[in-house]
């Protein structure tokens, strides 16, 4: 009899997962991180003068997207330009003479050219925002800390260009 119960248990539960799915994929609900760019980007050139960093993260995450990386605009479907990035620092909030708080923004400007060097929208700019408390006690943890939340900035970063170009595209 207990045997019956567990298979009718597991019979739902079964059921109630295979529905669950079905309705989240029928309302067009996806994971975030999966991105599928379209034709235009079969192949790219990223050209990040002076920004070498911002590049190379951009080309790593459209080659883990299944993007081909071109060194020469002639063998481009696209062109992606970073024409600047840069992150800013600012104090969020000051107890007398010490800053307690600061806050990191992270930009990225860039263009979007197609294989024949026509530009396919405005120039676009993402940012990232990241707070962090300043320890007047401990000056290089502090100093250690705010490099790594820099680094850690770039990966939403490049998804949101990444998301951005798509749009482009669409």
């Amino acid at each position: 009899m207990n045997q019956i119960k567990n298979i009718k248990t597991r019979f739902r539960m079964s059921l109630l997962v295979l529905l669950t799915a079905i309705i989240i994929t029928g309302c067009g609900f996806h994971l975030r991180g999966d991105i599928v760019l379209p034709e235009l980007y079969e192949r790219v050139q990223v050209v990040s003068r002076g920004h070498s960093d911002v590049g190379r993260a951009l080309s790593e995450a459209l080659e883990n997207v299944g993007i081909k990386i071109v060194p020469s605009p002639e063998t481009a479907t696209s062109v992606v330009t970073v024409v600047s990035s840069g992150t800013q620092r600012k104090a969020l909030n000051v107890a007398g003479k010490a800053i307690r708080e600061y806050e990191l923004q992270l930009n990225i400007s860039f263009v979007v050219q197609d294989h024949k060097g026509v530009q396919l929208a405005e120039q676009q700019t993402v940012s990232v925002l990241r707070n962090f408390r300043n320890d007047p006690n401990n000056v290089l943890g502090i100093d250690n800390e705010e490099a790594i939340i820099r680094k850690e900035m770039m990966k939403p970063a490049i998804f949101q260009v990444l998301r951005r170009m798509k749009a482009i595209a669409e």
